[in-house]
């Protein structure tokens, strides 16, 4: 009896054991279902029941359970309107809008200096004088050549009245008059010389000339900058040029200075595409009346554009054969194959052009390897609501290294 009992508590334990591994995992319930053995209906029933796999198969009718198991079950997510190349981010380089590195003209010793550092000066003043004792001196001596000159011509004008001198004489003389005044031109214009000016009005840069040093034609006096407005330079990707107009909006962002913005208007474009870089280098007028920006500040460039419109599919749902890509739609809960087109991929959706996918149309994305063309599915409800045709839903961008001058782009162009 002893035997008979432990014999009967280990059949029982043995039996709660593989009751508890049937309800935690479905390869039990399955291996026992499928075996083949003769097993009674309640105990057919209560495995089923036991293991999850088969739990949604109680009560059905095999018919019903075959056609289940040949449906598979899909992920779907819906085709989305977005717009692509509607804003340009760049990265500029602000220029004076007119900035001239002054030199003198002749070559001698400081005597003087007009300005200091960082003085804001006016066109035509004095910024530096040179040594100019020779150049007065033969100022002088012009003068008075030509005073000699005059004084000689009106003799020989009072002698030709009474026919004293001949016609060729007095020729001669106002000839010689007329090439004293020509040397005491050139005697002031040497003296001019000797005085450097500020050809435009502007602020000046550091001073690094003193009184006593040599200078000559290479050597630099000042900078002038004309920062009231500034120039930003920056290269525009070739995909924008044609969208470029002269006079168009550019806000402009300075690196150093994050949250103030700065409104322009694009002001040049050049006359060709860089091969290299694929980019268009185009120019920005900058408004600078507080005198904030400098000459030589980068600044984030943005510029907005209509933009071009497609549809936007999850990259898990892109298939490929030999005709191309396309996506398993869901139409009357049957797989329709559509072709579709990559126009760009960014960080989370796939932007797509094409004939027979439409805007909200149910794309699948997760259950691919199944599907065939006309397939009948079952659909799980990811409770994504669908949006109206004519909306729009702009892509992430895509991040970029701010010294690639095609940084302005959002998306990687598809091959």
């Amino acid at each position: 009896m002893a035997f008979l009992r432990q014999l009967v508590v280990t059949i029982v334990v043995l039996l709660a054991a593989l009751g508890i591994w049937m309800t935690l995992s479905p390869l039990p319930g399955r291996m026992v279902l499928e075996s083949g053995l003769p097993l009674p209906s309640p105990v057919r029933d209560l495995v089923a029941r036991l293991s999850p796999a088969e739990q949604e198969k109680v009560g059905a009718t095999p018919a019903q359970r075959e056609g289940r198991q040949a449906v598979p079950l899909v992920v779907v997510d819906p085709a989305l309107p977005s717009v692509t190349r509607d804003r340009l981010n760049a990265l500029g380089t602000g220029e004076a809008i007119r900035s001239v590195a002054i030199r003198p003209d002749a070559g001698g010793i400081v005597a003087g200096i007009g300005f200091a550092s960082g003085d804001q000066v006016e066109e035509g003043a004095t910024l530096a004088v040179l040594q100019n004792d020779a150049e007065r001196v033969a100022v002088d001596r012009a003068k008075l050549a030509l005073t000699a000159a005059e004084e000689q011509l009106r003799r020989y004008q009072s002698l030709s009245a009474g026919a004293a001198i001949t016609a060729v004489q007095l020729d001669e003389v106002s000839r010689a008059r007329d090439a004293a005044a020509l040397d005491l031109q050139t005697a002031e214009i040497a003296l001019r010389k000797r005085d450097v000016v500020a050809p435009i009005s502007g602020r000046v840069g550091l001073l690094d000339l003193d009184i006593g040093d040599l200078v000559d034609s290479s050597t630099q006096v000042a900078v002038v900058d004309d920062r009231s407005q500034l120039k930003i330079l920056f290269n525009v990707p070739e995909a924008y040029a044609a969208e470029l107009t002269l006079g168009q909006t550019v806000t402009a962002e300075p690196t150093t200075r994050t949250g103030r913005v700065f409104e322009g208007r694009l002001s040049a474009l050049d006359s060709r595409i860089d091969e290299a870089s694929r980019t268009l280098r185009a120019e920005a007028l900058v408004d600078n009346a507080e005198d904030l920006l400098r000459p030589g500040m980068s600044f984030g460039i943005s510029m907005e554009f209509p933009g071009q419109s497609y549809l936007s599919v999850d990259p898990l749902a892109i298939q490929w054969e030999r005709a191309g890509s396309y996506v398993w739609a869901v139409e009357n809960d049957k797989a329709v194959k559509k072709p579709v087109r990559i126009i760009e991929r960014n960080v989370d959706r796939i932007l797509v052009a094409s004939e027979t996918l439409k805007a909200n149309d149910r794309v699948v994305r997760e259950g691919l390897q199944q599907l065939r063309e006309g397939l009948s599915v079952r659909v799980l409800d990811q409770a994504v609501p669908p949006v109206p045709a004519d909306a729009t839903q702009t892509p992430a961008p895509v991040p970029s290294a701010a010294a690639d001058p095609a940084n302005g782009r959002r998306a990687e162009l598809a091959p």
